[in-house]
């Protein structure tokens, strides 16, 4: 049994349903002095019945049924834990005291889940006297119009109301000091709140999707707005911060489309990643001057944002913090950020100018696509300026980097530029000369600059990197200097208007795809100090009429001189060792090889293609012919096969329609598939063959399908 205690206040028993203002003397606008609450008792009476029309039974030892609402005895007081469907009428009038059995108990709280998804529930009237509101308590109670909350509750719980998209206002009194996570959230007719001036958190997701909230105003007592706190608040045109307010979490105000303007007070300190995001109604910003960091994505696609103060407090700027702010005409950067992030103000359309001053850092494509930023003058702070961060400022005519040391490697499409730093590289301008301070071309350093036509790269410089002139389309001619010995993956690919190239003796190898679709580029000398030729390296440069690889060369990569359509000779140095596969493929004017006798390999498809081609002599050092090495092949007429070679591949010699003959000079029959001079006319060509193997050719396939085989002589 539960064992109770002698009531004593309240005015006595019979005090029923006594009418108290809860809020005397608060000071919040006015607003929660004119909520009245009720401080309501109700007495049991020896025979069980209880006082003012009040509906009473008793479930177990702790259990009651009140006006069809469930109270639980549990920590010294009694909690609505739920409701029975056969009594309840559709409003629910929470007490604040059963007196029974001559005691008094308390109800001190709404229990969680206590009316979780009741659709009948209409309107809530909470007694005074009831300090909490449990998590999921009112959870979807969608035909949910009113609810009286008394000042005697001090937390909202979590999820409380969420889904709650009958109620139309809510007002939480002075005595609540928190508001759970999602409290709110997705109450899609709430158009009124008012926060009373004792709370001092805003929960996450606490108002989320409050799509129909019109103006929030946050009191002074509170100091956190929680993540997604007013997420996709479409309809809030308005927002006043308090002055007591020290962080704005991630996401806080994100997809409020309507706010027009928000002014974030002196207090705050940091503004949380996508803080503001989508807010695309948002014309103005004003940034207290204790905000020291601006996160990630705060204000991306704040389409309408015209003008932003940033404080002298902040020391660092997010990722994609302003990010597709079109609107956005001018920005003042002070000397106190030290790090730009990366795409922090790309897509800002609208920016003509920008300073940086005292800036340590500007991040990877932090300017990308501002196409009207015209000029940019960097302070002499700057260290580094990573990659893409101007790329595509198609209206940049100036950038000014004033003194330091920054390595840049940042695109730019720019008309004109004035370099003034040590070790600085930019990205694309027009007649660009870079200082002889200047020791390496970082990657893609003038990717796509298509106006670019000329480039003098001082001797200071000993690497270019990878994509460093990449589609500079304009570009007619370079020289490379004696001091470089690197040159960077597709360094000139798609420099269509390039003709000649001059290549340093210092250099030891061309990359992978260094002048892929060079198409314009005539001639080129490789020195001898060069070992490797990479794959792609030559690929597409359809003007290139002849190619000398010197003695030096080891290896041809893959593809290297594909599709070269032009050229009609090429002479491979003995050092050569392997032909990659396709590498010649393509080069239908090709006429004549010399193959080096270094070479040991034929790969896949090497000349396959090449229909221009009358003759080729194979060294004797070579030991195999890959698949389609020579795969059609319509001018050959002759082959010239060493004893070296133990194997052919299949499709070697497919379609090479004007074959005639054919010399083997292999004593022992190569390794051959049946279809390795498949198509070919061979029932009306010649093998040549040792005299001690003409038997065993013949039993062979596919050698004894030729029409004559006869000894050599």
């Amino acid at each position: 049994m539960v064992a109770l205690t002698t009531f004593t206040s309240c005015g006595g028993e019979d005090d029923d349903d006594t009418i108290v203002n809860p809020n005397s003397g608060n000071n919040n606008g006015g607003s929660n002095n004119e909520q009245q609450t009720r401080t309501i008792v109700v007495t049991v009476e020896a025979n069980g019945n209880a006082d003012g029309g009040h509906s009473f039974s008793r479930i177990d030892e702790t259990t009651f049924l009140i006006d069809g609402l469930k109270y639980k005895y549990e920590n010294g007081g009694l909690t609505v834990i739920g409701y029975d469907p056969v009594f309840f009428t559709g409003t629910a009038t929470v007490i604040s005291k059963l007196i029974f059995n001559g005691g008094a108990l308390n109800v001190v709280g709404i229990g969680d889940k206590a009316f979780y998804y009741c659709k009948s529930l209409t309107s809530v009237f909470i007694g005074n006297g009831v300090t909490s509101i449990g998590y999921e308590a009112f959870y979807d109670c969608s035909g949910l119009t009113s609810i009286t909350i008394p000042n005697s509750v001090t937390s909202i719980g979590y999820s409380a109301f969420e889904d709650c998209d009958g109620l139309t206002s809510i007002t939480i009194p002075n005595s609540v000091t928190s508001i759970g996570g999602s409290a709110f959230s997705d109450c899609t007719s709430l158009t009124s709140v008012t926060i009373g001036n004792g709370v001092t958190s805003i929960g996450r997701d606490a108002f989320r999707g409050c799509k129909s909230l019109t103006s929030i105003t946050i009191p002074n007592s509170v100091t956190t707005i929680g993540r997604e706190a007013f997420y996709g608040c479409s309809g809030l045109t308005s927002v006043t911060i308090g002055s007591s307010v020290t962080s704005i979490g991630n996401e806080a105000f994100r997809g409020c489309s309507g706010l027009t303007s928000v002014t974030i007070p002196n207090s705050v300190t940091s503004i949380g990643g996508r803080a503001f995001e989508d807010c695309s109604s948002l014309t103005s910003v004003t940034i207290g001057n204790s905000v020291t960091s601006i996160g990630n994505d705060a204000f991306a696609y704040c389409s309408g944002l015209t003008s932003v103060t940033i404080p002298n407090s902040v020391t660092s700027i997010g990722d994609d913090a302003f990010y597709d702010c079109t609107s956005l005409t001018s920005i003042t950067i002070p000397e106190g950020v030290t790090s730009i992030g990366s795409s922090a103000f790309s897509g800002c359309t609208g920016l003509t100018s920008i300073t940086i001053n005292g800036v340590t850092s500007i991040g990877k494509s932090a300017f990308y696509r501002c196409s009207g930023l015209t000029s940019i003058t960097i302070g002499n702070g700057v260290t580094s300026i990573d990659s893409g961060a101007f790329y595509y400022c198609s209206s940049l005519t100036s950038i000014k980097i004033e003194t330091g040391n920054p390595t840049y490697d940042s695109r730019g499409n720019c008309n004109a530029i004035i370099v003034t730093a040590t070790n600085t590289l930019i990205r694309g301008c027009k007649n660009t000369t870079i200082p002889n301070s200047v020791t390496s071309i970082g990657n893609d350093a003038f990717s796509g600059c298509s106006s670019l036509t000329s480039i003098n790269i001082p001797n200071s410089v000993t690497s270019i990197g990878g994509g460093a002139f990449g589609s500079c389309t304009g570009l007619t001619s370079i020289t490379i200097p004696n001091s470089v010995t690197s040159i960077g993956d597709a360094a000139f690919w798609d420099c269509t208007s390039l003709t000649s190239v001059t290549i340093p003796e210092s250099m030891t190898s061309i990359g992978n795809s260094v002048f892929y679709n060079c198409s314009g580029l005539t001639s080129i000398t490789i020195p001898e100090s060069v070992t490797t030729i990479g794959n792609w390296a030559f690929r597409d440069c359809t003007s290139l009429t002849s190619i000398t690889i010197p003695n030096s060369v080891t290896t041809i990569g893959n593809w290297a001189f594909r599709d070269c359509t032009s050229l009609t000779s090429v002479f491979i140095g003995n050092g050569v060792t392997s032909i990659g596969e396709e590498a010649f493929d393509g080069c239908t004017s090709l006429t004549s090889i010399t193959i080096g006798n270094g070479v040991t390999s034929i790969d896949s498809a090497a000349f396959s293609g090449c229909s221009s081609l009358t003759s080729v002599t194979i060294p004797n050092s070579v030991t195999s012919i890959g698949n389609s090495a020579f795969n059609g092949c319509t001018g050959l007429t002759s082959i010239t096969i060493p004893n070296s070679v133990t194997s052919i591949g299949n499709y070697a010699f497919y379609r090479c329609s004007g074959l005639t003959n054919v010399y083997c000079y292999a004593e022992n029959v190569p390794n051959t598939y049946s279809n390795s001079f498949g198509e070919s006319p061979i029932s009306y060509a010649t093998l040549h063959v040792p005299a001690g193997s003409v038997d065993a050719y013949k039993a062979r396939a596919p050698w004894r399908y030729f029409g004559s085989i006869v000894a050599i002589e």
